[in-house]
């Protein structure tokens, strides 16, 4: 008998995102942009400034990370980043991606690494949530 388990995600409406409330989604031009280019090169050249916001992401975001991180379609290092980078500086996601190839290779996976790491504490400590989440 083969038995397949499907994962479901959960759904707030954008209203609830904290990330949305943050800027996550805003755009931005000019010196402006520029500015916010350095300040997420600064981040991510950080390792303890990574690491802080990154925890700060799963911490304060509880919408939009159940929003997100259960989305098997979502790249949840890249957007643990993104977050990082818009409670840092209110940086908005499209700048980050943007920002993300000024960075050497060791500081991406470096930044990668630690993503993962704070995806796994998120994951540990929603492990009811997901349970509830599985279809058998």
């Amino acid at each position: 008998m083969n038995t397949k388990v499907e994962k479901n995600r959960i759904y707030h409406p954008w209203n609830l995102w904290e990330d949305y409330k943050e800027g996550f989604y805003e755009n931005c031009s000019g010196e402006d942009k520029k500015q916010k280019i350095d300040k997420v090169i600064e981040m991510f050249n950080s390792a303890e400034l990574t690491e802080k916001y990154m925890r700060r992401v799963i911490t304060e975001w509880k919408y939009s990370c159940e929003h997100n991180l259960t989305n098997n379609s979502m790249n949840k290092i890249a957007y643990l980043g993104q977050g990082a980078c818009c409670l840092y500086a209110s940086i908005p996601s499209t700048v980050t991606m943007e920002a993300w190839s000024k960075l050497t290779r060791e500081v991406q996976e470096r930044s990668d690494n630690i993503a993962e790491k704070i995806l796994n504490e998120w994951n540990n400590r929603n492990k009811n949530l997901q349970l509830c989440l599985n279809i058998i």
